[in-house]
């Protein structure tokens, strides 16, 4: 056995992957935000990513209680958390956090391309991409009692239809039965929210809505109007959105290689940010390549905005994963942990996703087209074999 983390690609090729997406017979996704491989890690891999989730949900913990946020059914259920492989001395790579986010509207989306996948790359059934599933369990039923647990389930979002994340809606809708709508489309009553045009009661929402994302009076509004729905159950509360952001990071202890910190903390910025070329800037409230700074001047980093609005990550160089057999180009990785939090039990990973790029820039939303680039998925061995 490996002591060491390692991870291994393996080719699927464009068409073949086409066609095993088709043979799903779920919604369509744009193929140019898939990468043409799949990844398989080792027992260490495992062990050192679960390492680094653990010290993180201990450092978190006082920001996960409920009570922080005076608002009926908000709870901690869900984080996505990610890292990147960068240099090592001594090891192949090492982990280094990227951000944390507190939404999954990836999941349906990563159910559809396991389900090709696992038509192309010829392993057992032992071989996951999340952790392993109660006996005679399916992943979709499994999920279905925390993100849709009754028919009487929406996702709500702004514009969903408008956004480039609509796949991924699309395909909640198919494999779990929920309607999608806009914000504006419900309105509460009687403590649930109600559609008038479909005449349809709401009592549990699945939310994909960022109030910070809305203008000031949108925002007023929607709040408004969750607010008084107050007798909903929820997956992915918008003020738990709110709450665990980009900014979390600097508030956790984290080797120096990855560290982060707030941007007016005097440590930093009492010499002018005379090394600005050592730092990444990033927005607590930006996402989706939102609000990010890659190479930050000592003016831009001066004349941020705070407190605890902006945070400074320490620039890490990334390694190459894998080089792709056609266009001989390398390609570095980020792992995106979609890590489910529920009473009572212990936190479970939903789904290891690999997001591959040629520039070590990694997003889900930005559309690539480099052959080797996009989301992919992270298989280990349940059984305990390692890669």
């Amino acid at each position: 056995m490996n002591t060491q983390p390692q991870l291994r690609l393996e080719f699927l090729g464009a068409e073949p992957l086409a066609r095993a997406l088709s043979d799903t017979g779920a919604p369509h996704l744009p193929q140019s935000q898939l990468a043409d491989h799949y990844a398989v890690g080792n027992d260490a891999l495992r062990r050192a990513l679960e390492g680094k989730i653990d010290h993180l949900l201990s450092a978190l913990e006082p920001q996960l209680l409920p009570a922080r946020v005076p608002w009926s059914g908000v709870r901690a259920d869900v984080l996505a958390l990610d890292m990147a492989f960068v240099e090592h001395p001594a090891q192949p790579f090492d982990l280094a956090w990227v951000e944390i986010q507190a939404f999954t509207s990836m999941l349906p989306t990563f159910h559809t391309v396991h389900q090709a996948q696992r038509r192309l790359h010829g392993q057992g059934e032992r071989w996951l991409p999340h952790d392993a599933l109660p006996h005679e369990t399916s992943w979709i039923d499994h999920m279905r009692q925390w993100v849709a647990p009754h028919a009487a389930t929406v996702l709500i979002e702004d514009r969903p239809r408008a956004r480039a994340s609509w796949p991924d809606l699309e395909a909640a809708r198919h494999w779990w039965q929920v309607d999608v709508l806009d914000w504006r489309e419900v309105v509460p009553v009687h403590g649930h929210l109600w559609n008038p045009v479909t005449a349809r009661h709401y009592t549990h929402v699945w939310n994909r809505l960022i109030f910070s994302d809305l203008a000031v009076f949108d925002r007023s509004h929607a709040r408004a109007t969750f607010l008084a729905a107050n007798q909903l159950s929820w997956h992915s509360h918008p003020a738990w959105y709110d709450g665990i952001h980009k900014g979390s990071l600097a508030d956790v202890p984290l080797a120096a290689h990855e560290a982060c910190h707030w941007v007016e903390d005097s440590p930093l910025c009492a010499d002018q940010w005379a090394d600005a070329d050592r730092w990444v800037a990033k927005s607590v409230g930006g996402h989706s390549g939102s609000g990010l700074l890659l190479a930050p001047t000592p003016a831009e980093l001066a004349a941020l905005p705070g407190p605890r609005q902006w945070i400074v990550q320490n620039k890490f160089r990334q390694v190459p994963i894998g080089q792709h057999p056609v266009t001989g180009r390398a390609l570095f990785g980020e792992i995106r942990c979609m890590l489910g939090l529920q009473p009572g039990r212990k936190p479970w990973v939903m789904a290891w996703i690999l997001r591959c790029s040629t520039d070590g820039i990694a997003t889900l939303s930005g559309r690539q087209t480099a052959p080797g680039e996009g989301m992919t998925l992270l298989y280990f061995d349940s059984a305990g074999a390692s890669a």
